[in-house]
């Protein structure tokens, strides 16, 4: 296999191809595939190093530091938020937890009407969809393989008389050992690690990790290069070492966060808008202490949903779903301190989760809502997230869902992530208006990012041409990834990513000839 990491790179390189990829995660896995098995010369740069199944162990403090970026410490620059997002051959479909939607025609229609997003819509999609579904077996899950976990959250749901439905997930042989996000052990998570990945490599692909892309070099509307420092695979600082790669296209993949800080350090960024509109699904929820043994760590993270405030208008909408509880995880997140910290610990078999995911970006007052990624001095991305009233009070509000659903499920108590416990559904509200929901007063974590490069059709309120998904500023420039949603795409975004990156990959092929 035509795969380099940092330790096979041992001079500067200097290589051509027909389509330079910037990253190998849901976006750049996809396109390459497509342009690969098509006859084109793809290169391929991942910044994070290649791990395969043997090497994962199954252990929040191993994989974190090897798999996640700013290794499982990203996060907002004021630290309200933790960003886990993925850094390996694979990208976060390494490491997500392989539920899998497609991108609600509601979101579509909001893109049309409000950030005038023209050529990709949800029917053009649904064949890419379909094609991607049967190559990844995505499938709905059975009750009967339902972990105690997701089960609390199914009963609650059940008896609040509020919508619930079973995940999809993307996975073949599935072991339900739950520790999908420190890596597949098994290779039942069909990421793009296992998949697209290696077929691209197959049919001809090449593919470097360990390759951090520090800037695209131009010269009128045209990339003429492609510099990436090498690292080292040992210590993951920089050898020295660079790869200079001269393409006919370039296609930028590197996610949200990473692809808008790429054209930053190339300035890149004639409207001002690269960096704008970065959107996280800010994550909260409750966990209900429970009589029966629960252990929220094993099974497979998630099997439940519930679409019960995705089209509310008296606020931000948010979606439901079941998720998992990890020692580690649990441990660093949230605001208990000494002997609060030490019974949550050890309740930690008898405790069941709740998740709530929030739909940013769809505040139509509000043209710089979400996150606005920058640079620091040193080059690397600044996150700031513009945390307004319609954020605090949608926390607010989801927490309330999911104390309800945990109490109805027939938890003995349930408490938010920011110090708020109930014994019963009658001291909810007075509970939510006790609490504090500003920035670093109640712990938010953040799974999914998207937006910062805004796909539409106005070169100056956009980055991103939606008809094509080539850059408004460069004619051999392709943005294909979650950076070009103008929202968040209100469900786990996975298969949204990956439908994009297929349709936007006959447009690459289209510009190459």
């Amino acid at each position: 296999m035509s795969i380099h990491t940092g330790a096979h790179v041992t001079s500067d390189l200097e290589l051509e191809c027909d389509v330079c990829v910037i990253g190998s995660g849901a976006g750049g896995a996809v396109v390459a595939q497509r342009l690969a098995t098509a006859g084109k010369r793809v290169i391929i740069l991942e910044d994070g190093g290649y791990h395969v199944s043997a090497r994962f162990e199954m252990s929040e403090g191993t994989m974190f530091p090897r798999l996640y970026q700013e290794g499982g410490g990203r996060a907002t620059a004021d630290q309200s938020m933790a960003i886990l997002q993925g850094r390996a051959v694979g990208g976060t479909t390494v490491v997500n937890w392989t539920t899998c939607f497609r991108t609600p025609e509601r979101v579509f229609d909001h893109w049309s009407e409000h950030h005038g997003v023209e050529g990709i819509t949800h029917a053009a999609l649904v064949p890419h969809w379909e094609a991607i579904e049967r190559r990844l077996n995505v499938q709905q899950m059975r009750l009967d393989q339902v972990n105690a976990n997701n089960l609390v959250t199914w009963r609650g749901l059940d008896a609040l008389g509020w919508h619930k439905d079973l995940l999809f997930r993307n996975v073949k042989g599935c072991a339900h050992t739950g520790y999908c996000g420190t890596g597949c052990v098994i290779d039942a998570k069909q990421s793009m690690l296992v998949t697209y990945i290696p077929e691209a490599v197959q049919a001809g692909a090449e593919l470097y990790a360990n390759a951090w892309v520090e800037r695209l070099v131009s010269e009128g509307r045209r990339i003429t290069g492609v510099i990436a420092k090498v690292r080292s695979t040992e210590t993951d600082s920089f050898t020295g070492h660079t790869i200079t790669v001269r393409p006919r296209i370039t296609v930028l993949a590197g996610g949200a966060i990473n692809s808008p800080a790429v054209l930053l350090r190339s300035e890149i960024d004639p409207s001002g808008r690269t960096g704008k509109r970065t959107f996280f699904h800010p994550a909260v929820g409750a966990v209900g202490v429970h009589a029966e043994r629960i252990q929220p760590f094993v099974g497979s993270p998630q099997y439940v949903y519930s679409d019960e405030f995705v089209a509310r208008e008296d606020g931000m909408p948010f979606l439901i779903e079941g998720a998992p509880m990890f020692p580690m995880t649990l441990g660093s997140i949230g605001m208990a301190l000494g002997t609060e910290r030490q019974a949550q610990m050890e309740l930690l078999p008898y405790s069941s989760l709740t998740g709530v995911l929030g739909h940013d970006g769809f505040d139509v007052n509000d043209r710089d809502e979400g996150a606005t990624i920058t640079l620091t001095s040193g080059g690397r991305a600044k996150i700031d997230y513009k945390w307004t009233e319609r954020l605090s009070n949608g926390l607010r509000d989801a927490c309330g869902a999911a104390l309800r659903i945990q109490l109805a499920a027939g938890a003995r108590q349930a408490y938010t992530s920011n110090g708020l416990y109930v014994r019963s559904a009658d001291e909810i509200d007075a509970a939510l208006a006790r609490g504090r929901w500003g920035p670093c007063e109640v712990p938010v974590f953040v799974a999914h990012c998207m937006g910062g490069c805004a796909m539409g059709t106005d070169e100056r309120t956009s980055v991103v041409d939606s008809r094509t998904l080539r850059h408004h500023a460069r004619d051999d420039l392709f943005v294909i990834d979650g950076s070009v949603f103008p929202t968040s795409c209100s469900v786990n975004p996975q298969i949204s990513i990956y439908g994009l990156a297929s349709w936007g990959a006959d447009h690459v092929r289209e510009a190459l000839g």
